[in-house]
């Protein structure tokens, strides 16, 4: 990311021949022709093919192009966004002159104003009064004499103990030896059950239907005999009777499979508040349907136009598809646990089972909606061509995410975590190469889903992949693209090769017994790598420009004068640069070692390109800039000095003291701890000088570095208990008091 910044801004400092015309003043170019210079874009280079230019000049030269439509973004957005808004509006035109409800505006002016219209409406009226209201009337009244046979039926129907053992009231349903298996017993008395709710059930929807039948009988008589004269009513009673026979049946088989007020005779598994539910939303679509066939046809033998009726049964189905957008939403979480089925299932059928649970009912929602749209604007067969769009989103979905688990496992097989995979002895290759499983992954995840849309323009009849092989401006695209991803890969693979040899050279280095080489290296690595990641960005960078046609000798001009400018302003900067690599060739100070700097002293944890991370003996952290650094102190480098310091008392024996100090010294080489840390014995210099407490013996011990101050705290640690051993005085400062006072002051005794 921080070097595409840097990729576009360099991009924009090269202006196009477009820009430099407007810029150029006219008396200039009257005056003095400009001199040719060579081309931005490189001529025949996918940005030559994507923006037209580097092309062979044909007279006469067109007119310069306006600012920005000389650009592959702007051309390209533009003709996008033109072509998207230009078929917005043709579909929308489409759907509005199919919905404009002025013929029904003109159909009423002319019922409201025309006799005879006025007499048909009067007459379909009294029809209605006249033959379909007794007939409801006489179907309401058989149903109410069927009503105790229908709860005969409830009564004799058994429910479904698919949950447990058998009911002890139904136990004589079945043998008393088939009892004695419970799964089986639950079985068989289920499927008993069933059929015995399925014939109940048929017989109860037989005898629902006998008051239609009397209905249609009723209505038939009353039209064959004549007592209907006006077409109009005639007509309209037949579609009336019509549609309620067609809404009647349709509720009969709900209560078939549902049956809402007697589970007994539920023939579908489902709780009764759902299936309340289901039957309240499914009648009242049922009864939208049915009212508005109702309207229209009155419409239409009233004398509606076709338009009309189109514009009306348009705007009736916008509802019913509404009604049932609204039942989708509603049932969401309820089918969607219905699809997912058991919890914890595993497998693959069961992963998608679970994943299309999270999504159907967005499919189900754009399928409703889009129909209706499709079928409103006059789409010829919306309801197969938008089945299929539905479908071919679906499987396309289906093959990506298929895809997408067949390259997670080939990558983890490939490129297995540390964590999942924490045995495998991997070369260190390999092991690096796991930090760009994300990066894989995504780019992955990139081409599987370029392929799926792909698909799914494919299935709607785009022909992608004809337009993706064969348009000049995705050629140009795809050749520009893979230019750039090969070279971005073979810089990585550049990057990943130099840090292996790095890390290599320190081990072989380490493992030939020279620690200080390898460590010396060690501390030069974060530079070197830091100045080989920039020439290999910026050499990737200047390759992938001119794969996409971008003439860099002009790249690489603004480059150095940029370069300039920025040293200029960044003295400091390319003074603690060139101070630490002076320091660091010298090598004055590597990583680990306790040096004084700048007036702080500590552990060297880091060295950067430019400043030192110094670790205090609190643990503070310190970054010093190596520009601020004048003279350095390393207390680490090759071997140390114990500095020793001894006071004994006045009175003892100067040759004694000298024989123990010497003692405790060669006990301590001896030992095998304190020994590897000792490169020599004791360096007794002897008495030093005479304190105000004592005399003061002094002496030295060289370590290995850094293990100068545990080896004098071990020393100091033995000198005092054998000084206490030996009965040798440690002096330290004490204050007396003492009172005198003349003998006749104290009395007498």
């Amino acid at each position: 990311m921080r070097f595409s910044i840097v990729f576009i801004f360099l991009a924009m400092l090269l202006p196009g021949p477009a820009w430099a015309a407007q810029l150029a003043l006219p008396g200039t170019q009257a005056e003095t022709p400009a001199k040719p210079s060579a081309p931005t874009i490189i001529p025949g280079s996918p940005l030559a093919t994507l923006t037209g230019a580097g092309g062979q000049t044909k007279p006469p030269a067109p007119p310069p192009a306006p600012f920005g439509t000389d650009k592959i973004g702007f051309a390209l957005t533009a003709m996008v966004g033109n072509e998207a808004t230009r078929t917005f509006n043709d579909f929308a035109a489409a759907l509005q002159h199919s919905t404009r409800l002025e013929p029904v505006q003109h159909w009423l002016e002319n019922v409201l104003k025309s006799a005879q219209r006025r007499d048909d409406v009067q007459a379909i009226l009294r029809g209605i009064a006249v033959a379909i209201l007794p007939g409801l009337l006489l179907e309401a009244t058989i149903l109410l004499l069927l009503r105790k046979p229908a709860q005969f039926c409830a009564r004799q129907a058994m429910p479904d103990y698919g949950g447990g053992l058998p009911d002890p009231d139904h136990e004589d349903l079945v043998e008393p030896s088939v009892l004695e298996d419970s799964e089986q017993a639950r079985r068989l008395l289920s499927l008993y059950a069933l059929f015995r709710r399925l014939g109940l059930g048929l017989l109860k929807f037989v005898l629902m239907l006998l008051p239609l039948a009397v209905f249609v009988i009723t209505e038939q008589l009353f039209l064959s005999s004549g007592l209907i004269a006006n077409r109009a009513a005639h007509l309209a009673i037949t579609g009336f009777t019509n549609a309620y026979i067609a809404l009647r049946f349709v509720q009969e088989m709900l209560r078939l499979l549902l049956s809402p007020k007697t589970p007994s005779l539920r023939l579908i598994r489902l709780s009764t508040r759902y299936a309340r539910w289901t039957m309240s939303r499914a009648m009242v679509l049922c009864m939208t349907i049915f009212a508005s066939f109702c309207l229209v046809s009155g419409m239409e033998i009233l004398g509606l136009s076709k338009d009309g009726a189109g514009a009306l049964i348009r705007l009736a189905a916008l509802v019913v598809h509404l009604e049932i957008a609204l039942g989708i939403w509603q049932s969401r979480r309820v089918i969607s646990r219905w699809i997912a089925g058991r919890p914890g299932a595993e497998g693959v059928v069961a992963g998608l089972r679970q994943r299309f649970a999270k999504i159907w009912y967005v499919f189900a929602l754009f399928y409703v909606i889009a129909l209706w749209v499709a079928w409103a604007a006059g789409v010829h067969n919306a309801v197969g061509l938008m089945l299929r769009a539905v479908l071919v989103v679906f499987a396309a979905l289906l093959l990506g995410r298929l895809a997408w688990a067949g390259s997670n496992n080939l990558l983890a097989r490939l490129l297995p975590d540390a964590d999942t995979a924490p045995d495998q002895d991997g070369t260190s290759l390999r092991k690096r190469a796991r930090a760009y499983n994300p990066l894989l992954r995504a780019l992955v995840r990139a081409v599987i889903g370029l392929l799926v849309l792909a698909l799914m323009f494919q299935g709607w009849g785009v022909n992608a992949f004809s337009w993706l092989l064969t348009n000049t401006i995705s050629r140009a695209l795809l050749s520009a693209l893979s230019s750039v991803v090969i070279t971005a890969a073979v810089a990585i693979l550049c990057w990943e090769v130099c840090n292996l040899l790095l890390d290599r050279r320190v081990e072989k280095l380490n493992a030939s017994g020279r620690p200080r080489q390898a460590a010396r290296l060690q501390t030069l690595t974060p530079m070197l790598k830091a100045a080989l990641g920039v020439v290999i960005v910026l050499v990737a960078l200047i390759v992938s420009l001119s794969r996409i046609g971008v003439n860099t000798t002009g790249l690489l001009a603004v480059s150095s004068v940029v370069g300039i400018a920025v040293g200029f302003g960044s003295q400091k900067l390319v003074q603690d640069i060139i101070t630490g690599l002076f320091l660091l060739f010298e090598d004055a100070m590597q990583v680990g070692d306790i040096v004084t700097l700048a007036s702080m002293s500590g552990t060297v944890e880091r060295l950067s390109i430019r400043t030192i991370r110094l670790r205090g003996f609190d643990g503070s952290v310190n970054l010093v800039p190596f520009s601020s650094v004048t003279t350095v102190t390393n207390q680490t480098r090759d071997f140390s000095f114990a500095q020793l310091s001894i006071m004994v008392g006045y009175e003892e024996d100067i040759d004694r003291v000298t024989a123990v100090l010497k003692e405790l010294g060669a006990a301590m080489r001896a030992d095998t701890a304190w020994g590897a840390m000792m490169r020599d014995d004791l360096e007794l210099f002897g008495l030093d000088s005479f304190a105000e407490l004592g005399l003061v013996f002094t002496g030295r011990i060289r370590t290995v570095p850094g293990q100068q101050w545990a080896v004098r705290r071990e020393f100091y640690a033995r000198v005092q208990k054998r000084f206490a051993q030996e009965g040798i005085e440690l002096p330290y400062r004490r204050q007396t008091f003492s009172l005198d006072m003349p003998a006749e002051k104290l009395g007498p005794g």
